[in-house]
C-alpha cells in the first residue's frame, strides 16, 4: 500500500511541475555506507545511486525539489587481501527525497530535507572466520526508512554539476540484539557523491 501511495504522489508531483517553471535533471553516483548499531565502523560498503529530480523555484535563490531514485546501502567488514569477508549487508531502496535548496548568485547550491525510502531488496551474509568476532544477524528489518539529508552542489558548466549528500536515519530501520542504541535500533549512515545533468525548464502557456 505504501509503495502505491508513494508512486502516486511522485507522479502527481512530477506531472504538475512539468506544466510550470522548473529545473530538472538526472543524477548518477555512488554511496559510501555503513549501519550504526552493528559491530562494524567505517564506510566500507559501496553502492550505486541513481535519480531523476525536479525543482520548482521560489524567487531568485530558493527552490523546492523532489527526486525519485534507486539507492544501494548496507554494511560490510573492511576488505583485506587474503582475508575472507566476515560480514555483508545489502539494502536496496527506492527513495523519494524532498529538499529545500538555496542557490547563490554563482555556482553553489546548499540543500537540506528528508528522504522517504522503501526497501526493495535485503541480503545479509555472516561468516565467522575469526572466533573472537561474532556478528549478530538483523532480527527485524523495516520496509520504510526515513532519513534526514543535507549537502551541496557545484555547477561545472551549463548542464553538468557535482553533488555531495549526507544522510542519516531519523528512526531505526531495523533491530539487532547487539545494538547499543535505544531499543537495539539500527540506522543507515551514508555519504553520496553524484554527477548531475541539469535541464532548464520554461513556462508553458
Amino acid at each position: 500500500m505504501f509503495r502505491k501511495i508513494l508512486f502516486s504522489i511522485s507522479c502527481i508531483f512530477l506531472f504538475q511541475f512539468s506544466y510550470a517553471q522548473f529545473k530538472g535533471g538526472f543524477y548518477i553516483g555512488i554511496n559510501g555506507t555503513q549501519v550504526d548499531g552493528d559491530k562494524i565502523a567505517g564506510f566500507y560498503k559501496l553502492g550505486s545511486n541513481l535519480a531523476v529530480a525536479v525543482e520548482y523555484p521560489f524567487g531568485e535563490h530558493l527552490g523546492v525539489s523532489m527526486e525519485i531514485g534507486y539507492s544501494q546501502k548496507g554494511s560490510q567488514t573492511k576488505w583485506q587481501q587474503g582475508v575472507p569477508r566476515q560480514y555483508f549487508l545489502k539494502l536496496d531502496y527506492v527513495e523519494v527525497p524532498l529538499m529545500l535548496n538555496y542557490h547563490d548568485n554563482k555556482k553553489v547550491t546548499l540543500c537540506a530535507g528528508v528522504g522517504i525510502n522503501e526497501l526493495v531488496y535485503f541480503n545479509e551474509e555472516i561468516v565467522n572466520y575469526n572466533p573472537y568476532l561474532n556478528y549478530s544477524h538483523i532480527r527485524k528489518i523495516n520496509n520504510t526508512d526515513i532519513e534526514l539529508k543535507g549537502g551541496g552542489s557545484y555547477q561545472l558548466s551549463k548542464h553538468w554539476m557535482i553533488n555531495i549528500l549526507y544522510s542519516y536515519s531519523v528512526i531505526s530501520m531495523g533491530i539487532s540484539d547487539d545494538s547499543p542504541y535505544l531499543n537495539n535500533g539500527l540506522f543507515n549512515n551514508l555519504v553520496t557523491f553524484r554527477l548531475g545533468y541539469l535541464i532548464k525548464g520554461k513556462v508553458n502557456k
